[in-house]
């Protein structure tokens, strides 16, 4: 059983990492070049947002990669209505890391929400 498991694993990972690495879209917008940080206490979230604006933007395929590391994101709403992009994809080979205090999150409910 635990055989099994780690082949699922190894697999999940290699198909994870082949995906990433191979994305073939036109317009590639890492999150690090719009101010994230990577340290898990540094509020990215307007980084993340502006990756997403400039990917909608785009009208060609386009990729919002999150490299390794640990983002703090606060509360984001990604929406798409003004989209000018048939597709978006979203790369994330780190971890976002909510905020401590839900507060910060406010009367949404939401941490993160794609509409």
């Amino acid at each position: 059983m635990a055989g099994a498991l780690n082949f699922l694993f190894a697999l999940y990972f290699l198909l994870t990492f082949f995906h990433c690495s191979s994305l073939a879209a036109i317009a590639n917008y890492n999150v690090q070049n719009f101010g994230a940080k990577p340290n898990g206490k540094t509020d990215s979230t307007k980084a993340f947002l502006s990756a997403w604006a400039s990917a909608c933007a785009s009208t060609q395929p386009a990729t919002i990669y999150m490299p390794k590391g640990r983002y703090l994101l606060g509360a984001a709403t990604f929406a798409g209505q003004s989209c000018k992009n048939p597709v978006i994809t979203i790369c994330i080979d780190g971890t976002l890391v909510a905020p401590s205090n839900y507060n910060v999150i406010g009367n949404s409910g939401n941490w993160i929400k794609f509409e």
